[in-house]
């Protein structure tokens, strides 16, 4: 049963994300309709069928090109349903709402039950990492983190702290203002050429999700990763040191890594501290 509702939660990711992927597209591009409209090829401009989009297949068994006038279709697409699939499984294994029980007939059968707290707190992730998902896209795409997405976030963030209580009401207003005010002094100094009033509002987005212990190891992920990301590219000559390169991918990446593997972090760090 728990390895059926792993599927199915993947399923949803995929489906999800590829959702967001049109959304993406459909806010930067400021087209009416974003959910109601039908989906159409950006080239030809042709009303796709229900079989060109199947999350993840449809575009790997077309070799990544419409089926209608053969130009090719970004990859982005695939990435986006099979990273938002992977989040949503991953927070499905994180918190498992499904619990099991033997039968009082049979003890070999076993009875699931949903704990309604779990799911509570799935569905919770599940919103923010939905969010999170669009922005790391958006900017990888476009250099740019809309409000629409941020401020949302953030109010669900605290919301969701406040019912669910962690991060604490402390460990919230310490993560998101000390981020925010870490960006703000590099938005400042470098008169918005470090940094963008997006990351600003991501930073302290990702400080009130996570709380500071955690914000901070999402920071330092961030920094690590872009550092060697920014590496790679200028070794393969597809980057210049003038190259504009965005930040929020980073952000989000540090984020949804401490999020699901921060404690074992931090602890292993402390670990190796007293050793």
């Amino acid at each position: 049963m728990i390895v059926i509702a792993a599927i199915l939660t993947f399923i949803v990711g995929a489906s999800i994300g590829s959702f967001l992927s049109v959304l993406v597209f459909r806010l930067h591009k400021k087209k009416k309709g974003i959910i109601a409209s039908r989906s159409v090829c950006p080239y030809c401009n042709k009303k796709l069928k229900w079989i060109h989009l199947i999350p993840i297949f449809s575009w790997i068994f077309l070799g990544g090109k419409c089926g209608y006038c053969g130009k090719k279709i970004s990859a982005h697409y695939l990435l986006i349903e099979l990273v938002t699939a992977t989040i949503f499984l991953l927070t499905f294994l994180k918190w498992n709402f499904l619990s099991a029980t033997p039968s009082t007939v049979n003890p070999e059968l076993l009875h699931y039950v949903i704990d309604w707290e779990v799911l509570k707190i799935f569905i919770f992730y599940i919103v923010e990492f939905t969010i999170l998902s669009a922005i790391f896209f958006y900017d990888l795409l476009y250099k740019e983190i809309p409000d629409k997405f941020s401020l949302p976030a953030i109010a669900v963030a605290f919301t969701g702290g406040l019912v669910f209580g962690t991060p604490g009401l402390i460990d919230m207003i310490l993560g998101g203002g000390i981020i925010f005010l870490f960006f703000a002094a590099q938005f400042v100094f470098s008169k918005g050429k470090w940094i963008g009033g997006g990351d600003l509002r991501l930073g302290a987005l990702i400080g009130i999700l996570l709380g500071w212990q955690k914000g901070l190891l999402a920071l330092i992920i961030a920094y690590f990763v872009g550092a060697a990301v920014s590496i790679v590219l200028l070794v393969q000559g597809k980057a210049t040191k003038k190259t504009a390169i965005p930040f929020g991918p980073f952000l989000v990446t540090g984020a949804v890594i401490a999020m699901f593997y921060g404690s074992k972090i931090i602890e292993w760090y402390l670990e190796t501290l007293m050793i």
